[in-house]
């Protein structure tokens, strides 16, 4: 079995077997082909807006001799795929615009979709609400440390919960575990916030406003 990124291990300990995956993003298809060799039932969709990365994950996907069990496809987002394809869709390592674009313009391709898995490296507060707003709840979600880098990994599921501002903004599930990279991030969270701060002009009122809101939230945690 090919081994994955620390960050790629995690996403993919949230996949399912019997599972009808799509990968959007694929980039070149590792994700897809240690998920297809994991699991014997599962039915794999790896896509990509970029043809060049799509053909690097045709040629790894031909090396690892799973033509069969990988179904490639070119295009962007869920304009890839019939809602009676998936009932997965997994996201990594895009921003978190992009993400919230991506599923909310092809909202009715998610009419199946019971998970949702998701790495994004950008404005988690937004993207948590977002996701919940279409219809999803929080299952579970994990910091992995990858490269020195501090990644966050969610699961989101089918089905309604309410969540306040703190625990859209720090994750309900990671503030429950309150582990050592938890306490990392948002210690590295405060300080860039507090620079962010200084460097902001009186003229900006509400982004002023929302940073201090938030730096108020993470100094509440010490």
């Amino acid at each position: 079995m090919n081994k994955l990124s620390p960050r790629l291990n995690a996403v993919a300990n949230f996949i399912e077997d019997s599972s009808k995956v799509i990968d959007i993003g694929c980039d070149h298809g590792l994700l897809s082909i240690y998920l297809a060799n994991k699991y014997s039932n599962i039915k794999i969709i790896a896509s990509d807006v970029n043809e060049n990365a799509l053909n690097c994950a045709i040629n790894n996907i031909k090396k690892t001799n799973l033509e069969n069990r990988i179904d490639v496809r070119l295009g962007k987002g869920l304009d890839v795929v019939d809602p009676n394809e998936i009932d997965t869709v997994v996201i990594a390592g895009m921003g978190t615009n992009t993400i919230v674009g991506i599923l909310k313009y092809d909202r009715d391709k998610l009419i199946n979709v019971k998970n949702i898995v998701i790495q994004s490296n950008t404005d988690l507060y937004f993207l948590r609400k977002n996701i919940i707003s279409i219809g999803y709840y929080i299952e579970d979600e994990v910091l992995i440390l990858d490269k020195n880098i501090i990644y966050t990994v969610i699961k989101f599921s089918k089905g309604k919960k309410k969540y306040n501002y703190k625990e859209l903004y720090l994750g309900p599930i990671l503030m429950k575990k309150n582990d050592s990279l938890f306490k990392r991030k948002n210690e590295k969270e405060l300080n860039n916030l507090k620079i962010i701060l200084g460097n902001i002009t009186n003229g900006h009122y509400l982004y002023r406003k929302k940073i201090k809101r938030n730096i108020k939230i993470l100094e509440s945690l010490k």
